[in-house]
């Protein structure tokens, strides 16, 4: 019976780190940082036996490093697109108005909107305000990018220090 009950919380535990595989797409929900506290709650009820410790803090750098891509890239390319603070903060608010008003594709419109504003304010030229947003949607991609393979790691190391 206990051998029955530890295959079928491995099975949804498996299941629930695919759902969150998918959600390192979906940009609303933090998919890495999801998969590494699920990754977590396992190693702790399980005593760390299946899931080694050493894999638990290779796990937390991964989820540390692409799970706050999101924040860092997008604003790296915010930046190398030449958008100022002030244009970044109004971009924020932007997605976070978005996210309630169109959920997923809100969030990135909002902030992208948020941002061609802010800059067009700024500079009133649209071709500057382009530029920036054009910088916040590639930094804002390549983190989508960065947190899905991260997310694929994940469930590597897991998988393998599960099943092997």
């Amino acid at each position: 019976m206990a051998q029955l009950f530890e295959l079928f919380s491995t099975g949804f535990v498996i299941f629930l780190l695919l759902l969150s595989l998918v959600g390192t797409l979906i940009p609303i929900i933090p998919g890495v940082l999801l998969m590494w506290v699920i990754v977590l709650i396992y190693a702790w009820v399980d005593g760390f036996t299946a899931v080694s410790t050493t894999s638990v803090i290779i796990i937390s750098l991964i989820a540390l490093f692409t799970g706050t891509s999101d924040i860092w890239l997008t604003l790296f390319g915010t930046k190398k697109g030449g958008a100022s603070i002030k244009s970044m903060l109004i971009g924020m608010v932007g997605a976070l108005v978005g996210s309630f008003i169109l959920p997923i594709i809100g969030t990135i419109a909002g902030y992208i909107g948020g941002l061609l504003l802010g800059e067009y304010w700024q500079h009133g030229d649209w071709e500057i305000a382009k530029k920036a947003g054009i910088g916040g949607l590639a930094g804002w991609g390549i983190a989508t990018i960065i947190q899905f393979i991260g997310g694929i790691f994940i469930f590597v190391i897991f998988l393998w220090q599960v099943i092997f």
